[in-house]
């Protein structure tokens, strides 16, 4: 008998689904998306892939600090995605949604709101503030564990706490919103590193993992400084430099206190005589062979973001 219900039960939902197929066929787009699901991962797990073979590598700019990387085999890594903060505590900072778009790994490079939208996106595996060593495919990530950049308490007060926070924000006794990870991606023969809002200057032990960088996306004006911009370029010896968490018109609000970065790509174009590129779409294509021989070179997506 039980039988009998369950094979009438599923007969009626398939005939549903069916009939209700039929009659939403004529008002379905021909060009309808396939199904979401890991079989792409099944495929790149059974074939592999090296991180270190050159190829073109894709980035695109999201706004503030969001980048999607798409490898030479075509996975994506999404890092830092953004939203408004959700307690009330700050203003809103963004004019919209962050995209609803499809990536295989989304990264995190530390605990606040304008990184750490992670479910937002729709990502396969999330990775919030990875520390270590994470490989798969042709992409390599490693997360270098620091600090953020804190803003300690002026002398003479009798608590050492940030003059905006009622809390300790600089180490060593900062709340986890203060860690930050660097974040490396290697792909396509390249090496990317992910600043996120990290201090200027690391722990030292750090200094081998960020020694070959070919594209450091930095956090301009808003979080470091020109002066501290200069002196991370200097001892890390970029190829490429990519302004990040900048003010955007169209996506920020001036609520959010965020400065335009074009104070500084004008002075390395100006003063320092950079080989500065000005792009005209939120959309870069970069490969190992391209870059060779170039020296702090600015990749500078100024107003332009994808919206979905």
């Amino acid at each position: 008998m039980r039988l009998k219900t369950l094979t009438a039960i599923v007969s009626f939902a398939l005939l549903t689904l069916c009939s209700g197929a039929s009659a939403q066929r004529s008002e379905r787009s021909a060009d309808t998306p396939t199904a979401w699901n890991d079989n792409s991962l099944i495929t790149i797990q059974k074939n592999g892939g090296k991180p270190t073979r050159s190829g073109d590598v894709r980035i695109e700019f999201y706004g503030h600090d969001a980048f999607k990387v798409t490898s030479p085999s075509g996975l994506t890594v999404l890092t830092d995605p953004w939203r408004n903060d959700s307690t009330g505590i700050y203003p809103k900072w963004f004019l919209n949604e962050f995209p609803d778009i499809r990536v295989d790994i989304i990264l995190s490079t530390h605990a606040h709101f304008d990184h750490d939208a992670v479910e937002r996106p729709k990502g396969l595996m999330i990775l919030e503030r990875l520390v270590g060593q994470f490989k798969f495919g042709d992409i390599e990530i490693t997360g270098l564990a620091d600090k953020h950049k804190c803003q300690p308490m002026p002398a003479g007060k009798p608590d050492s706490v940030s003059a905006d926070l009622p809390v300790e924000t600089c180490p060593p006794n900062n709340p986890l919103a203060f860690d930050n990870a660097i974040q490396i991606i290697e792909t396509g023969g390249l090496r990317i590193a992910v600043w996120g809002d990290n201090r200027a200057t690391p722990d030292p032990s750090l200094d081998h993992y960020l020694k070959n960088v070919d594209v450091l996306i930095l956090p301009i004006e808003s979080i470091l400084t020109r002066v501290e911009v200069d002196e991370i370029v200097g001892k890390h010896n970029p190829k490429t430099i990519i302004p990040a968490h900048y003010f955007l018109t169209g996506l920020a609000t001036d609520a959010s206190g965020l400065e335009s970065a074009d104070g500084w790509v004008n002075v390395q174009e100006k003063v320092h005589h950079a080989d500065v590129r000005r792009l005209d779409s939120a959309d870069l294509t970069l490969n190992a062979a391209e870059l060779k021989g170039s020296h702090h070179r600015v990749y500078y997506f100024g107003s332009h973001f994808e919206e979905k």
